[in-house]
């Protein structure tokens, strides 16, 4: 058994090591190669990766069916291949990170003209610090530092890669711009810190959660596991919730939208404040989704966790019981 368990973490430490090693390698190079040819060459891995990663494929095919059943299965199809061609620009835009700068950053993104640095103004005025709503759209890696280099840095909450080589690295580069990276496992409290120095602080949270950190609140009509954490922050003290986001690649650039900030609904009751909340910014995530649905991040398990009642593993149903657990839905 020791023997067994010695050759089980010696592979495990080997590949942590070629696993870091080659995303340093990939990042190095895409920093350097013409910009158009990554871009070619991302769509085209990302397309292969389409079609070899059947457990993905099929959790996008599933998420897709959930949000999208009045479309026909090729359209379907083609926004998963999208969503996976946007995920890979991701690392095309994570790896130049370090060669942005505040004198080169409009020739890749620009504030949109009806909805950005207005709104973000309006909610800086509040002086209550400020709760950026975002999630997995379009190149979520790239947003933060864009905003940091037109001169508001911010603090933003990740969850840490198990690879803790790599994640160091990646925090390198997050921060590279003045930014500050907020582990997920211990967040609360630097995150109260920030807001309290009428700080600004941006937390994804459009991905599955534990029962412990949220509650199930409809998304695209179907219960789905959310986190209460922007929803408690706001009520407990009182910053804004302003939600933000890039716009898909156009031409080669990105645009950031920042929507109008919302002040925390609350009617005494704090459950209940909680979960109106919530509610609210599930539908501002299903929202932004419709309008740009091949730039989100399709190939995670968003219907997780179900409620009692509900079947307890969506993705494991057949196409047929998918469909018919979703007309079931219809009719209710």
């Amino acid at each position: 058994m020791l023997k067994k368990y010695s050759i089980t973490k010696g592979n495990s430490k080997l590949k942590t090591y070629f696993i870091y090693h080659i995303a340093r390698l990939s990042i190095s190079l895409f920093r350097v190669l013409p910009r158009a040819f990554c871009i070619w060459l991302l769509d085209i891995l990302a397309v292969c990766a389409y079609y070899l990663d059947f457990r993905h494929r099929h959790i996008a095919r599933v998420n897709l069916q959930i949000a999208f059943p009045e479309l026909s299965s090729s359209e379907r199809g083609r926004i998963a291949r999208k969503s996976f061609q946007n995920t890979a620009r991701n690392l095309l835009e994570i790896s130049r990170l370090p060669t942005l700068t505040p004198q080169n950053i409009s020739s890749l993104v620009e504030y949109d003209n009806r909805q950005g640095l207005n709104n973000f103004r309006s909610a800086q005025e509040k002086g209550k610090g400020i709760l950026y709503l975002t999630g997995h759209f379009s190149a979520w890696e790239l947003l933060p530092t864009a905003h940091a280099l037109y001169g508001h840095p911010l603090s933003f909450v990740t969850r840490p890669l198990d690879n803790d080589k790599l994640e160091q690295y990646l925090i390198k580069i997050r921060e590279s711009k003045g930014n500050r990276v907020i582990s997920k496992k211990k967040s609360a409290r630097y995150i109260l810190e920030d807001l309290k120095a009428r700080n600004t602080v941006g937390i994804l949270m459009d991905q599955n959660t534990s029962l412990q950190e949220g509650i199930f609140a409809d998304f695209f009509g179907i219960p789905a596991a959310t986190s209460l954490s922007v929803a408690l922050f706001s009520l407990r003290t009182e910053a804004p919730v302003l939600p933000g986001y890039l716009t898909p690649m156009h031409k080669g650039r990105y645009t950031i939208k920042f929507l109008a900030p919302l002040e925390p609904i609350r009617s005494g009751d704090m459950s209940r404040d909680l979960e109106i909340n919530t509610r609210l910014f599930n539908e501002i995530f299903e929202k932004i989704i419709r309008e740009q649905p091949e730039s989100w991040l399709w190939g995670h398990k968003r219907w997780k966790n179900q409620p009692s009642g509900y079947p307890q593993d969506i993705y494991n149903l057949s196409p047929k019981q998918l469909e018919e657990f979703l007309n079931q839905k219809k009719r209710k």
